[in-house]
């Protein structure tokens, strides 16, 4: 077996479904391969069967791929187990950076919360999101009992085709089958339970895909934003939001670039904002009339 070959379908692989969306150009330049090869490798990946979206030249893997569930699966935890996890946490050091992290991971994968004296875990809402992603990892239809809609102000089942887990997994992107339509669904408006009803999805072709960015904002559709961080910002990046080391380029011994697709001015706004000094906006002037807006607005000052 070629192991170089193998290795950078697993790299692009990685880079596709950690919620990254590139070009075919930008996956040659960080591979160090011809943009003919990219588009080979995205063909191969579609071939086996993931869920590959192009967003108009860009490209991204779901997570709800089978391979993808299938592998996290084996790494999923039940209800009960994330209650223990939960207590355990709740007793160690919180001033402790290597706790700190573990909890934010457990906070952006599960969706889970924490405070200074306990563990905080629904265990009716743990249940819905673990049913909900077996559902997922199935191709199942469910029902989710007693929905509140804010928005037509009723309370009733809906039976769902779900699909695709978003940010925290405190939403989930679903097709309605009485509606005919792709809706996002917090779970928390689930005053019921979520059921199984165990008949396999029969709208895979209706499905429209949602993206989530590093901060949290899931939409229908990405802005690109690219970034000149300090050594700090960008260390703030990868230990708060989870973001790869090998996704900066390095452009001298004290200067990152980074290229990220937004779905929400809101969270990176947040960011640039928190680390004013510490980071340039290169691309993106939407993010800049906002940045701008809320320096005039709330008088934040900043020495650049």
């Amino acid at each position: 077996m070629d192991l170089s070959k193998f290795e950078r379908q697993l790299r692009i692989l990685e880079l596709l479904v950690n919620n990254d969306q590139l070009t075919p150009q930008e996956i040659a330049d960080r591979m160090n391969i011809s943009t003919r090869s990219a588009y080979r490798y995205i063909k191969f990946f579609e071939n086996l069967g993931f869920d590959v979206f192009n967003d108009h030249g860009i490209y991204s893997i779901g997570n709800s791929s089978p391979f993808i569930t299938a592998l996290t699966q084996k790494m999923h935890f039940t209800s009960d187990e994330l209650q223990t996890l939960g207590q355990i946490l709740g007793k160690c050091d919180k001033n402790d950076p290597v706790v700190n992290r573990i909890r934010h991971k457990f906070r952006n994968v599960y969706g889970l919360e924490f405070d200074d004296e306990a563990f905080k875990y629904d265990q009716r809402m743990g249940k819905n999101i673990e049913v909900l992603k077996n559902a997922i990892k199935l191709r199942h239809q469910c029902i989710l009992q007693q929905y509140q809609s804010l928005s037509s102000k009723q309370t009733k089942d809906r039976v769902v085709e779900p699909y695709q887990m978003l940010g925290n997994s405190n939403e989930v992107r679903c097709y309605e089958l009485e509606s005919g339509l792709c809706k996002t669904f917090k779970i928390a408006r689930i005053n019921g339970q979520v059921i199984d009803r165990e008949q396999h999805a029969e709208h895979r072709d209706q499905y429209t895909h949602y993206y989530t960015d590093v901060f949290g904002f899931a939409a229908d559709k990405t802005t690109r934003v690219i970034l000149r961080l300090s050594l700090l910002s960008k260390t703030i990046l990868m230990e708060e939001f989870g973001v790869n080391e090998e996704r900066f380029v390095m452009e001298n011994g004290n200067h990152f670039l980074i290229s990220l697709p937004v779905c929400n001015v809101k969270g990176i706004g947040r960011f640039v904002l928190g680390l004013i000094d510490e980071v340039e906006i290169v691309k993106g002037d939407f993010l800049k009339n906002y940045i701008r807006d809320q320096i005039m607005n709330h008088g934040f000052t900043a020495t650049k």
